[in-house]
C-alpha cells in the first residue's frame, strides 16, 4: 500500500471514530466573471471572488443542494473543485479528472462530460488556463489534459511534466504563462504553460528545499512563488515558508534554484493549506509543533512579501491561534484575515473560522476580531469570503452521526467574540469529508465529501432556491 493509501485510510478511520484600518491591497491577475479556474480562485490564494454576488447575510440560511456530480466509488481526496468557461473539474483517489457541466445536467444526479486518466493518485485541486487543465499525480508527473475534452469519453494529456518526486497535496498555481507545482521531497517546479513540444517536459527550473520536506501549494506574487511546508525530521515534525524568485536563479533549462528567504511558521503546514499574498504581504497558518520543541498558541503569521534582506526572516507579526494551529490556507478580504481553525474562547463550542486584524493591532500578536463556532470538531476547509459571506465546509458538522455540511458566518462578525452561523447546510447523513477546498462561482458553492450510505464520492453544488 502506498503511503498516500495508508494515510487515506487513517483520515477516514478518523473521520468515523471522532464523531476602520486601510485595506490591504489584494491586486492579483485578472479573472474573468463567474470564474473558479484554480485552487484559491488566483495564483494568489486569496479564497474570494469578488464578482460572485449572489449570495449575502440574508439569503445563506435558505442554501439547498441543486445537483450532485457523481466522481466515483469512494475515492475522495483532499483536491477541491474548480470551475472555469462552464466547466467543473475535480480529480479523485484512482488517479482520474473527471469534467462536469458547471450548471448540471437537468437531473439530481450527473455523470462526468469525459475524463483523464494518470497512473497514479490524484490528491490535489487542479488549474485551469491556456486551454489545458492541470493536475499533478503520484506517479510522479505533471499533466496537462485539453480543458475542452477530445470527443472521447478518456481524453489524454496534451503533455505531461516529468518531477522528481510524488505530487501530494499540491495543488497546481498558474501565473502568466508558468505552471507551479511541488512535490513530497523538497522540490517546486516551474513548467512552460503549454509545454515544450513534446510528449514529457522537463521544467524551467526546480526549486529545491530540505528532501524531507512535504510542498504544497504554491502561490505567486511580487516576483516570488511561496511554499509552505511540512519538514519532518526523527525529533521534530515543523514546517517553514519559502520564497523562490519567479525568474529562477540562473540562465538556461533544468536550472537548481535554492530559496531566496526562508522562514520558521512553528509547526507543519496542514496538508491542504498554502500562502495568501495580499498586496505586500504574505500570510501562512501551521498546525501543532511534534517533537523537540516548544509549541505555541500562534500559528497564523504575516511576513513582509519582500522578504527582510536576510536568509532567514521573521514575521511582521503572528496570530493567536490556539496550540492547535490553523487548517487549510487564509483569505484576506479588505483589511481582515480569515483563518480556520478550532480553537474558541467559549469552552462549550468548537471553533470554525477566525477573523483577525490584516494590518495588526499595534502589538506583535493580535487576538482575533471575533471567532464563529459549532458543537463538532473535524475536518474544515479553506474559509471562502464572498459578498460579506464567510464560507466555510466541515465534517462532521453537527455531531452524530457522521455528517458534512456548509457553515456561512458574517464575513463583518456578530459584535461579539463568538459568533454562530447565519446559514448551514447538511450535505447528509454518513458523510466523509476530508477538508478539500470549496469553489464559489455563478450562484453555486461545490464542496466535495463522501456520501457513505452508497460509497460514492459526489461534487455537491450548492445553491439558492429556484
Amino acid at each position: 500500500m502506498s503511503f498516500v493509501s495508508l494515510r487515506r485510510s487513517a483520515v477516514v478511520a478518523a473521520i468515523l471514530l471522532t464523531v476602520g484600518a486601510a485595506p490591504v491591497s489584494a491586486s492579483a491577475a485578472p479573472v474573468p466573471l463567474d470564474q473558479w479556474p484554480q485552487f484559491g480562485q488566483t495564483e494568489r490564494h486569496l479564497n474570494t471572488n469578488p464578482a460572485e454576488r449572489t449570495f449575502n447575510i440574508g439569503n445563506v440560511g435558505k442554501l439547498e443542494t441543486r445537483f450532485v456530480a457523481h466522481v466515483g466509488e469512494n475515492n475522495l481526496t483532499e483536491g477541491g473543485p474548480v470551475v472555469a468557461n462552464g466547466v467543473m473539474y475535480v480529480v479523485d483517489f484512482d488517479g482520474r479528472l473527471s469534467a462536469f457541466k458547471a450548471a448540471g445536467c437537468g437531473a439530481a444526479t450527473c455523470e462526468p462530460l469525459w475524463r483523464g486518466q494518470a497512473e497514479n493518485d490524484m490528491t490535489s485541486t487542479p488549474a485551469v488556463a491556456g486551454g489545458l487543465v492541470l493536475i499533478a499525480a503520484a506517479d510522479h508527473f505533471l499533466y496537462a489534459f485539453p480543458a475542452a475534452g477530445c470527443g472521447a469519453a478518456t481524453c489524454k494529456p496534451r503533455w505531461r511534466g516529468q518531477l522528481a518526486d510524488a505530487s501530494i497535496d499540491s495543488s497546481v498555481a498558474v501565473a502568466g504563462n508558468v505552471a507551479y507545482v511541488g512535490d513530497f521531497s523538497g522540490h517546486l517546479y516551474a513548467f512552460a504553460l503549454q509545454g515544450c513540444g513534446a510528449a514529457v517536459c522537463k521544467p524551467l527550473w526546480t526549486g529545491v528545499g530540505e528532501p524531507n520536506e512535504l510542498f504544497g501549494a504554491p502561490a505567486v506574487g511580487n516576483g516570488f512563488v511561496y511554499v509552505s511546508t511540512f519538514l519532518s525530521t526523527p525529533d521534530l515534525f515543523t514546517g517553514r515558508l519559502l520564497a523562490f524568485r519567479i525568474a529562477g536563479c540562473v540562465a538556461g533549462p533544468a536550472a537548481v534554484c535554492k530559496p531566496a528567504w526562508t522562514a520558521d511558521i512553528g509547526g507543519p503546514a496542514d496538508r491542504t493549506g498554502s500562502p495568501t499574498v495580499a498586496g505586500d504581504t504574505v500570510f501562512v497558518g501551521s498546525t501543532t509543533l511534534f517533537g523537540e520543541g516548544e509549541n505555541t498558541d500562534f500559528h497564523l503569521f504575516a511576513f513582509a512579501a519582500a522578504g527582510c534582506g536576510a536568509a532567514v526572516c521573521k514575521p511582521l507579526r503572528a496570530y493567536d491561534t490556539g496550540d492547535g494551529g490553523t487548517l487549510g490556507t487564509p483569505a484576506v478580504v479588505g483589511n481582515v484575515v480569515y483563518a480556520t481553525t478550532q480553537d474558541t474562547p467559549d469552552p462549550n463550542t468548537i471553533g470554525v473560522v477566525a477573523a483577525y486584524p490584516a494590518k495588526g493591532c499595534g502589538a506583535a500578536r493580535c487576538a482575533p476580531l471575533w471567532t464563529g463556532v459549532n458543537f463538532a470538531a473535524g475536518f474544515s476547509s479553506s474559509p471562502v469570503v464572498v459578498n460579506g459571506v464567510v464560507f466555510v465546509g466541515k465534517g462532521p458538522a453537527s455531531g452524530f452521526p457522521v455528517d458534512a455540511g456548509l457553515y456561512a458566518f458574517n464575513a463583518a462578525g456578530c459584535g461579539q467574540i463568538v459568533c454562530r452561523d447565519i446559514g448551514f447546510h447538511q450535505l447528509g447523513l454518513e458523510q466523509g469529508y476530508l477538508g478539500s477546498p470549496l469553489a464559489v462561482t455563478g450562484g453555486l458553492i461545490y464542496m466535495a465529501s463522501n456520501d457513505n450510505t452508497v460509497q460514492h464520492t459526489n461534487v455537491y453544488a450548492i445553491g439558492l432556491p429556484t
